[in-house]
């Protein structure tokens, strides 16, 4: 391999959870139909098959640290069984008043999601070059606004109005290292590595309302 063809030494990367093709199905009509009421150029709509519900963004990661990284995933999947998710409620960060990003909500098993996510971050300390400092907040980016002022207040008002998505529950068993590479075409995302979750044969259907982010 010659030096103009050698793979860069740092990898963009993240865990996540991917969905199922029901949920990607449900949110690429909540995207379209929001897109109906909003000038074309208001809001960059994430690509129905790059959804995805981010456990930890690690930023950009040394490639000689990816075996590491491998087994950090699977440290973290230990001793957690499958559980259940579903979609609920929409809204922007950081409110509708100033809109940046359009968001997707999640309901279910948040214990064990939270759970999952703690381990994450606790096995990939010191991996990535990104330090969150905000609280984990589960939800789906479907979209970043990219006009401001009224314009921008415009979008948070009409999000503010569209109706939840009512899908399917989707039964998390899998977490998965992702790698994301920019290009002026969009984000091409490779998946490099996945952990199991312990397989719960029996997944309870579960009860209860959408959780408000703020």
């Amino acid at each position: 391999m010659t030096a103009a063809t050698a793979a860069p030494e740092h990898v963009r990367a993240f865990i996540a959870i991917t969905l199922d093709p029901g949920q990607i199905a449900e949110l690429k009509q909540v995207q379209q139909n929001l897109q109906t009421r909003l000038p074309g150029d208001a809001v960059r709509w994430v690509r129905p098959d790059q959804l995805h519900l981010t456990l930890k963004f690690l930023g950009h990661v040394p490639r000689a640290t990816l075996a590491g990284l491998t087994a950090a995933l699977n440290r973290a999947s230990e001793g957690i069984a499958s559980f259940r998710l579903a979609l609920a409620g929409i809204g922007c960060f950081p409110d509708a008043k100033r809109p940046r990003v359009v968001w997707i909500g999640m309901n279910g098993d948040l214990d064990s999601l939270r759970r999952l996510q703690s381990q994450i971050e606790r096995e990939t300390q010191g991996l990535g070059d990104l330090r969150e400092s905000r609280d984990f907040q589960p939800h789906l980016t479907i979209g970043r606004v990219k006009a401001g002022g009224i314009p921008g207040r415009n979008v948070g008002e009409c999000v503010e109005r569209a109706v939840a998505p009512q899908a399917a529950e989707l039964a998390v068993r899998q977490i998965h290292l992702i790698q994301s590479e920019l290009s002026p075409e969009g984000a091409r995302y490779t998946t490099l590595a996945t952990a199991a979750l312990i397989d719960a044969n029996a997944l309870r259907p579960f009860t209860g309302s959408p959780e408000k982010i703020e």
